[in-house]
């Protein structure tokens, strides 16, 4: 073969070549992660691992897909910039290793994210490994960080900051592409409290550990550590975008004194959560964190030397004589502990609603209040007043420091938040079902049976029993995204505003709307927000009907105009019943997709319309470089080129 026509068919590869390489440049294409060679480098001091969560949920991407302009990726992003530009010292690096998985959130060519890990030095950032879409919220990832930090960065300390949204017992780290464990919600999967313990235990642990999230204090999550870490700072509160800055001022101090023990370290990193430097100005915000704590985790199980017991003995013995109380007499438990849950009230910054969190010694010092009310008096008054000794600075108890802003003064905010439901709505699949269920508090003590007890869950709407002489119809939805909702519409006057049951506004990250709407006398409306599960209940008795045909038409309209997820099924059931047993039941199943509304009639005398759409989802995006159509232009185009220059060589 002449040079002349291996020249020519090396053109033709190399025009094939470029022309298929916008098709498979997405992320999506990415089968193996990319990792830079490298030599494991001596042993040094610290190595301080910062894993960014970035590809997360804000309040405005609820409805689409596209996450890039989340503010947390943001304040990570900028984090690391400062950190590489103007914190760190440059010549800490030959006893400091700063290493960084960040999550890169949505972009045209990376539809799922992108992960890579960073060694951030002065002299500039060197990407070590690409990884392509990753799931963050799952276990192994952070493990496998770890180890390979542990294995190329050795270190005689090593710190972790874990940086995104925390929701206390309910998990932290939320990577929003992540397929979720049970649900296909856009929150994604998440760590929960026993999936950071698998983490750190099978990386072997860390020295010290910061919570850069909200509601990190968590008692359950502490509980669960034990023996991962040695020191941990946290706030049990929300917290503001500044906790993500929190890394510049550990590492700009950390970088000019490597000799740090882990103590002083973990002390540094709780003196700047109280009284940040180097965040960026905000008038409104405050730079200090709302609560911020130091914990050293093996003082759980410390006994005094004054005597008296551990914190971890004291709370499960409480914990057990609490339970004793509502088997001795449900009724009346719940006649004193009820109204005791109600007496705890936290400021909305402090806690969501919905989170059903307390502060421990809140409660504890409420619970004292009330013990001549109790049959166990002795027994709770002994354990938990070791429990309230064993929380007090000062102590030998795990709480080292605590400080809270001047807001929050007199709010009875300890350092430890808990759940306890104070409806039996909602708590115990705040993100996962049975959640609660998977932690070493509820195999240790008998916290989780006290609170079930004192608020059992709701049984499913088709077991509620009926009174007599009682006629209703039922709607349930669900499981679904719980940005998609449910509304009820009953037309009473032409042209006027129809009788309501549902959310007033939509549903959003930070709240439902204005508010519930139930202008039926005698209606219900209760769901689970984080199944999805929504069900309404109207009594027939209070349905107006003013046709000649003595029968009135129910609108149901499902509402995904601010669905945060993709393509979900609905599944709708509903039944007439009354005191005898069920008149009617039926059931319809749909697609619906983000932004679509549909809707279907269902009217008192059993008869069901098809589903209607009521507005039309959103348009797809085009997540690939290259949409499917101009691929196929350019293949054949190639083709063409391909044959017609062989044809001419051959005819040469």
């Amino acid at each position: 073969m002449n040079t002349k026509k291996i020249a020519t068919k090396l053109l033709v590869i190399i025009l094939l070549i470029t022309s298929f390489t916008p098709l498979i440049s997405s992320s999506e294409k990415l089968d193996l992660p990319y990792e830079r060679n490298i030599k494991p480098e001596t042993t040094k001091n610290w190595t301080f691992m910062l894993y960014f969560g970035a590809d997360t949920r804000d309040d405005y991407v609820t409805s689409s897909l596209d996450n890039s302009g989340n503010w947390l990726a943001a304040a990570m992003l900028t984090t690391m910039n400062y950190l590489e530009w103007y914190d760190i010292l440059a010549s800490s690096t030959t006893n400091l290793n700063i290493i960084a998985m960040f999550d890169h959130p949505y972009a045209p060519g990376d539809p799922n994210g992108r992960a890579k890990i960073y060694d951030i030095r002065t002299t500039g950032r060197i990407e070590l490994v690409d990884y392509g879409p990753k799931n963050m919220g799952h276990p192994s990832t952070l493990a496998d960080f770890i180890n390979y930090c542990k294995t190329n960065f050795p270190a005689d300390n090593y710190a972790l900051t874990l940086s995104d949204h925390g929701r206390g017992y309910a998990g932290l780290i939320y990577d929003y592409h992540a397929p979720h464990e049970s649900w296909d919600y856009a929150l994604g999967d998440c760590l929960s409290v026993p999936e950071v313990e698998l983490a750190l235990s099978s990386a072997g642990g860390v020295d010290v550990l910061m919570l850069d999230i909200c509601q990190g204090g968590s008692y359950e999550l502490m509980w669960q550590l034990r023996g991962e870490a040695r020191y941990v700072v946290a706030g049990e509160t929300l917290q503001t975008h500044r906790a993500l800055y929190h890394p510049r001022d550990i590492l700009y101090t950390l970088s000019r004194d490597t000799t740090m023990t882990a103590l002083e370290l973990a002390q540094v990193a709780y003196d700047f959560a109280v009284a940040p430097e180097r965040v960026p100005t905000d008038p409104y915000y405050p730079a200090q964190w709302p609560t911020a704590t130091l914990y050293e985790l093996s003082r759980f199980e410390a006994l005094p030397i004054t005597g008296g017991y551990s914190l971890f003995y004291a709370f499960t013995k409480l914990s057990e004589y609490l339970y004793y109380e509502v088997l001795n007499n449900l009724t009346y438990a719940r006649e004193v502990f009820i109204p005791l849950r109600n007496q705890l009230s936290y400021p909305t910054s402090a806690f969501k609603s919905k989170a059903m969190l307390v502060d421990l010694g809140d409660f504890v010092t409420t619970l004292l209040e009330h013990s001549d009310e109790l049959y166990y008096q002795s027994e709770i008054e002994n354990f938990g007043g070791e429990v309230l000794a064993r929380l007090a600075l000062g102590s030998i108890g795990p709480i080292r420091s605590h400080a809270y802003k001047p807001a929050y003064a007199g709010k009875n905010l300890t350092g430890f938040s808990i759940c306890f439901p104070d409806t039996s709505d909602m708590y115990q699949e705040y993100l996962y079902a049975n959640l609660y269920d998977e932690f070493d508090i509820s195999d240790a003590t008998y916290w989780d049976e006290f609170i079930f007890s004192i608020y059992p869950p709701e049984s499913n709407f088709l077991d509620v029993p009926i009174p007599e002489f009682f006629e209703e119809i039922q709607f349930f939805l669900g499981p679904i995204d719980p940005t998609i909702h449910l509304d009820i519409y009953i037309d009473v006057i032409p042209y006027e505003q129809p009788l309501h049951i549902g959310y007033a506004g939509p549903i959003t990250s930070t709240g439902i709307g204005m508010g519930l709407e139930v202008d039926i006398e005698g209606a219900s409306f209760e769901d689970t927000l984080v199944q999805g599960s929504t069900m309404v209940r109207i009594p027939v008795s209070s349905i107006p009907i003013f046709s000649k045909s003595s029968h009135q038409d129910i609108q149901v309209v499902v509402n995904a105009s601010t669905a945060a997820s993709a393509t979900q099924d609905v599944n709708l059931t509903i039944r007439h019943i009354d005191s005898t047993g069920i008149l009617w039941e039926d059931s319809k199943t749909s697609e619906i997709q983000v932004g679509q509304v549909i809707s279907t009639n269902v009217s008192t005398t059993d008869e069901w319309t098809d589903w209607e759409e009521l507005a039309p989802p959103l348009p797809t995006k085009r997540f690939s470089g290259i949409d499917t159509a101009t691929a196929s232009v350019s293949i054949i185009f190639i083709t063409v080129v391909t044959i017609l220059i062989f044809r001419r060589q051959k005819e040469k």
